[in-house]
């Protein structure tokens, strides 16, 4: 049995610059003929994904904390600011807009720590939903917190992540339920993974966390500020459009400034 539906939950928007998710010329360098190039100021929505299957309702990414501007490091907030955000883009709130709770959901996936992935995750850990997150991502964001390093990481994201419901796996590719799995990618932080999608019409859909900001990523091949690991972003994005072509999977780009016109919030749905 594949997936039912997949329904998009709206948690609020950040803003950057451009720099930030796009390389070179295309994100505002300087170049040897260019040294005042005109730079960008970009406002991307926070978003998540919940997919209805037989086996279990499964979150993928959780968003940002809705007091993050308060509670979190100043430095990171002024380079990715929250630009809107209200109780109703409550991971809780957004949930209930489909009749769930978060006891409901069965598993969630964290595509990686960053503040506007796993800012929501404490009422999943405290309803013992087990929370799936790359070992080698958990390890990474430690150590880069723990050495004052924290970049796109806040403590405060981290410590809800502590107890028996934390599920830090190896695999490069896990298929959680059938049709419905994650794999690695690297690239954008050190433990960053996917989440692939198949529903029982036959539709395939690719989740792309962090690992693009931007369509503008997927059409160049290239990253901005924003990439951990050249060479594991750049391995797998001819492989995920091979994938693109070879079972017509849909792409969904979190951020993509338009995603809402490109696709339905919840309580509607994809399938």
């Amino acid at each position: 049995m594949k997936a039912s539906r997949i329904h998009l939950l709206d948690l609020g928007w950040l803003g950057g610059d451009c720099g930030w998710f796009l390389p070179g010329a295309a994100g505002g360098a300087m170049t040897y003929s260019n040294r005042d190039p005109k730079r960008d100021w970009i406002e991307i929505p926070v978003t998540a994904a919940l997919v209805e299957h037989p086996d279990g309702n499964i979150l993928f990414d959780t968003g940002i904390a809705l007091d993050a501007m308060e509670t979190h490091e100043k430095g990171l907030m002024e380079a990715f600011p929250i630009t809107k955000i209200s109780g109703e883009n409550s991971i809780e709130k957004q949930l209930r807009a489909i009749d769930l709770a978060p006891g409901d959901v069965s598993f969630v996936v964290i595509s990686h720590l960053h503040l506007d992935h796993a800012g929501q995750v404490r009422p999943f850990m405290d309803e013992k939903v087990p929370v799936i997150v790359q070992k080698r991502e958990l390890q990474s964001a430690l150590s880069m917190l723990w050495q004052g390093k924290g970049g796109a990481y806040d403590m405060s994201d981290l410590m809800p992540l502590r107890g028996p419901n934390l599920t830090p796996i190896s695999d490069n590719y896990f298929e959680i339920v059938d049709g419905v799995a994650v794999e690695f990618t690297g690239g954008h932080t050190a433990g960053h993974q996917v989440m692939h999608v198949e529903t029982r019409n036959g539709n395939f859909y690719t989740f792309t966390g962090d690992y693009m900001h931007l369509p503008r990523e997927y059409e160049i091949e290239a990253k901005g500020w924003l990439l951990s690991d050249a060479d594991e972003w750049h391995s797998y994005i001819r492989k995920l459009k091979v994938m693109e072509r070879a079972r017509k999977a849909r792409i969904v780009i979190s951020h993509d400034p338009e995603f809402w016109s490109k696709y339905p919030r919840a309580p509607k749905f994809l399938e």
